[in-house]
């Protein structure tokens, strides 16, 4: 036993002079390093330190290969001739000692990085499956060598055995996945959709963690559903396929594709509601999944890199929001007037209350004291000291004499003596964007009502901003923010006043007045409070969500029968796109091309990092009139809006908008790489 140690040890401090010597680095220490390596192995044969270390180093020497320059064909010819001889030695270590989990994973990514996915799939599970395995440290020289060894037998084996999940993961996410898909795919063009069908379900309970084996399943239904009889309504069918999309939605909810799945066909089946709500919950992921990882076909949605993709996906969404929209102004155009006026034109407040609720359960804003302070001072908006948060002042004169007299520092009280406050209150009264909102008692049941007059861009004027995402805010958040505003245009006044000058007959005088009384108007335009401003965005989101419902409610609607052009007018024939994929992938930069899996020609080396990349999805919804041609009684007129809120709607409708309400930047790449450090990761232990 003893001399068996001693060989033990003699091998192994030969192996590592043998890495030290190719550490340093340069092709004539590598070949010198190769050779001393296989020089060993042949020397001890039962030795599983040795022919680790002959595989370690033909890995890496497969990995330069790939990187070195010359002609392609050369590149992969040697690349694939270390990669057998890797193989050849890793799986003799691995017969050697059958009960470590290192060696099974140097095994695996050799086999993964050949594309002999099976065997490498078939290696990871094994190593996974050792029930008493060996300390990962007996059999390879290299750790300790470089430092930061670990300092138990128990912590190298979870070491090994999370890089063999983390191995087995990716293989099976880049990989295995994707060939699954794509073969169920052949059968579908070959065999049909209904064969196919049955295999995407299989291949959806074989791997139940990945966001695309479901994303298939739910594909391959729908189009199964799309081969059937154009004569049969499909509806009943596209249940189906929903109750599918539905569950992969719940079980990857930072999958955007299949949200986006899922959205189309909530919109196809007429929830209009849910459809745009699940845009909007993917338009705010913080951190989606590429859309690389989860589209069908693998590959099918454009853009080189994470960021882009996400580009991509939110165009979508934003369509899909807009088909919303144009179905919804097509449905308003068919209503009577009678109809608008009873159900669009007026909203009780208990209503409102309710509304309001949903977003602040305090008691900071009620209706009822809307009503009683519009009774007491006959007006809808007040002021509110920026400085002390004090109480409400209806006029203006009364909210500068406050200021001026309790806060001298803040506004100096020479500003009383230079604005003139009946201009100001002219120009409020002018510029008056909430006017036509009225307060009434409903004759028949007594409630309170809110009225909104008539004007002739109502449906815009309505339902832009809510279709958009806009939304009340809770009326405590909507205070402080004008307290700000009007704090911040407080101290610009105060930094003029310094410099006006005290002769005001003077023609400098007469010069600084006119923009003193505009930075005035300008704050009590920026800090006004007007309850009509909370009650309209309340009413909006009511309103907007109620004409969702009418349309997904009526009769005739739901009793339309949806055709296969009806789903393909929503749902691109992305098999098509996606066909010429593969073919233009450069031959060294991928791993999904197709070739011999003896080569192991993947110019990307398994052992690149893989980067992080925190990408938000959150953008506002840009209507484009351009594409949403909304067909309501406006069009000719093309009343432009005064309303803040659609006004930023319609702003932004090019692409550098989006890109900027995106906060992506298209450049970014974020990639998984092939195959994380295997066996370079082992050497640097």
């Amino acid at each position: 036993m003893a001399g068996a140690g001693d060989e033990d040890d003699a091998v192994r401090a030969e192996a590592r002079a043998v890495l030290l010597v190719d550490h340093e680095g340069g092709e004539d220490n590598a070949y010198a390093a190769l050779a001393r390596a296989h020089a060993l192995a042949r020397a001890h044969p039962g030795s599983a330190i040795a022919h680790r270390l002959v595989g370690d180093l033909r890995y890496a020497a497969a990995a330069r290969a790939v990187r070195a320059e010359g002609a392609v064909e050369d590149r992969e010819a040697a690349a694939a001739a270390h990669l057998r001889a890797a193989r050849a030695a890793l799986s003799e270590a691995r017969r050697l000692v059958p009960d470590c989990v290192d060696i099974a994973v140097a095994l695996g990514d050799a086999l993964a990085w050949s594309r002999m996915f099976g065997e490498a799939e078939a290696e990871y599970r094994a190593a996974l499956r050792i029930p008493l395995p060996v300390d990962p440290a007996r059999h390879n020289a290299s750790f300790g060598l470089y430092g930061g060894e670990r300092s138990t037998a128990n912590e190298r084996v979870m070491e090994a055995r999370d890089r063999a999940r983390a191995s087995y993961e990716r293989l099976t996410i880049e990989e295995l996945v994707p060939l699954a898909v794509e073969r169920v795919l052949d059968v579908a063009r070959l065999d049909g959709a209904s064969e196919a069908r049955g295999k995407a379900k299989s291949v959806a309970e074989s791997f139940p963690t990945l966001g695309r084996a479901q994303h298939l399943h739910a594909y391959m239904d729908l189009e199964f559903v799309r081969s059937l009889d154009p004569a049969i309504d499909k509806r009943v069918f596209l249940r189906r396929t929903l109750a599918i999309a539905q569950r992969a939605a719940q079980a990857f909810p930072n999958s955007a594709v299949i949200a986006s799945f899922h959205a189309r066909l909530l919109f196809v089946l007429g929830d209009f509601d849910a459809a745009e709500r699940e845009c909007h919950r993917a338009l705010d992921l913080k951190d989606p999944n590429d859309p690389q990882d989860d589209c069908i076909p693998p590959r099918s949605i454009s853009g080189e890199n994470h960021g882009a993709r996400l580009i991509s996906l939110a165009c979508e969404f934003h369509e899909l929001l807009n088909k919303i929209l144009m179905e919804a102004s097509d449905y308003w155009n068919t209503m009577s007037s009678e109809r608008r006026r009873d159900s669009f034109l007026r909203v009780r407040l208990d209503v409102l209350q309710d509304e309001y609720s949903k977003i602040d359960r305090s008691y900071a804003f009620t209706m009822a004291d809307v009503q009683s302070f519009v009774k007491e001072h006959e007006s809808w908006r007040f002021w509110v000291c920026p400085i002390c948060g004090g109480k409400k002042f209806v006029d203006t004169g009364l909210l500068l004499s406050h200021m001026c007299s309790k806060h001298p520092r803040a506004v100096l009280p020479r500003l009383q003596s230079v604005l003139d406050q009946k201009l100001s209150d002219e120009a409020l009264e002018a510029d008056d964007s909430l006017d036509g909102i009225t307060l009434c008692q409903e004759s028949e049941q007594q409630d309170m009502i809110i009225i909104f007059k008539e004007r002739s861009d109502m449906f815009k004027w309505l339902f832009y901003a809510p279709s958009s995402g806009v939304a009340a805010k809770p009326f405590p958040e909507m205070r402080e923010s004008k307290c700000k505003k009007g704090a911040t245009l407080l101290e610009r006044i105060k930094e003029k006043m310094k410099t006006l000058p005290t002769d005001k007959s003077s023609t400098e005088f007469a010069k600084a007045l006119p923009e003193m009384q505009e930075l005035w108007h300008n704050f009590l335009k920026a800090s006004v409070l007007d309850y009509r401003e909370i009650i309209l965005a309340l009413a909006r989101s009511f309103l907007w969500r109620e004409l969702k419902r009418c349309m997904t409610e009526d009769p005739e609607v739901a009793a339309k029968s949806i055709s296969t052009a009806d789903i393909d007018a929503v749902f691109t024939s992305e098999a098509d796109s996606a066909g010429s994929t593969a073919s233009e992938e450069n031959a060294l930069g991928t791993s999904h091309a197709k070739k011999d899996h003896e080569t192991g020609d993947d110019e990307e080396s398994p052992h690149a990092d893989e980067e992080n990349l925190e990408i938000n999805l959150k953008t506002s919804v840009i209507h484009q009139e351009s594409e949403v041609h909304v067909e309501d009684q406006t069009r000719a007129t093309d009343t432009e809006s005064s309303d803040p809120a659609i006004n930023m709607v319609e702003s932004g409708n090019d692409l550098e908008t989006k890109l900027e309400d995106l906060q992506i930047d298209p450049n970014s790449g974020s990639s998984i790489s092939a195959s994380e450090a295997g066996s370079s990761g082992q050497n640097d232990q």
